[in-house]
């Protein structure tokens, strides 16, 4: 467990926190709407969460969203870790503990979490990537639900955890804070330049296209996608009320084809299309309502 002496002279996280300082004050500038402050205040409160084991310890929870559990000041575990070790170690009763605790999330709240809890999403939202839809795009965006079928079978026939060791998000939030915390103690493994190489190629593409990780290589918004069909938190639309003024596209962090593509497995539930439109066409509201 690492203990904070309050001495942030001596602490790499306090300069590994220098960043993510200086985006968040940009955040706070870009965050207008009364929807998306409320956004910010999410991210921000479940960032501090997912990163407070050195006041909880490690828990036997498991993150609804992606974050690595090997890092140093992580409280929960990685959703595809799980995965990973249900297979890898035959574990099998871990896969009921594990789609039992997605889906009543996902039943709920559809994929939400990417747009309001995960600090991956967060850190995508602050580094703010061009706003471009590639030809490729559509077809692309299959490929997080490839990734997301081959852990098992890959994990299960090499018995190791075999995405955990490439993972990009597990090379930011882990290998990297772990480097700085003890560079003397690391143990470096063939896996160390791959995975480095692995989240260089991350931050390029959340660079040339908002969203980038969510929209083409995330297995946890994979996982998540397809509850979007049938999730209490819907993004209604309201064709009575609509210009066809397709704000909601242009602003649309997804590039969804708004606003006919409402119940996307792609949406993440962010309300930049809500906030956009200057009808009241579109809003985030849970069934009951």
């Amino acid at each position: 467990m690492v203990v904070c002496n309050l001495n942030c002279a001596a602490c790499p996280f306090a300069y590994l926190c220098i960043p993510l300082a200086i985006g968040a004050f940009l955040a706070i500038k870009r965050y207008q709407s009364r929807l998306q402050k409320k956004r910010l205040a999410s991210q921000v409160t479940f960032l501090f969460i997912t990163n407070t084991a050195f006041i909880f310890g490690a828990t036997g929870l498991i993150y609804t969203y992606f974050y690595c559990w090997e890092g140093p000041l992580a409280l929960m575990a990685c959703p595809i870790g799980v995965l990973e070790h249900a297979f890898a170690d035959r574990a099998w009763y871990l896969l009921p503990y594990l789609f039992g605790v997605f889906g009543v999330s996902s039943v709920i709240f559809g994929r939400a979490a990417c747009g309001w809890a995960c600090p991956i999403g967060f850190l995508q939202d602050l580094m703010r990537g061009r706003r471009t839809k590639h030809p490729l795009d559509e077809k692309m965006r299959y490929l997080k639900y490839a990734i997301l079928a081959l852990i098992p079978p890959v994990c299960y026939v090499t018995g190791t955890l075999a995405y955990t060791n490439i993972c990009p998000v597990g090379g930011l939030t882990a290998t990297l804070p772990h480097l700085a915390l003890d560079p003397d103690g690391y143990t470096f493994t063939a896996f160390f330049v791959p995975k480095m190489l692995i989240l260089a190629g991350f931050f390029v593409l959340i660079l040339l296209m908002t969203r980038g990780w969510c929209r083409h290589l995330c297995p946890v918004g994979a996982m998540m996608g397809p509850f979007n069909k049938i999730s209490v938190l819907e993004l209604r639309y309201f064709e009575d009320k609509c210009i066809k003024c397709f704000k909601c596209a242009k602003v649309c962090p997804m590039q969804i084809r708004m606003p006919y593509d409402n119940r996307s497995s792609e949406c993440i539930r962010c309300g930049t299309c809500v906030d956009a439109c200057p009808t009241d066409a579109l809003a985030l509201a849970f069934k009951w309502k």
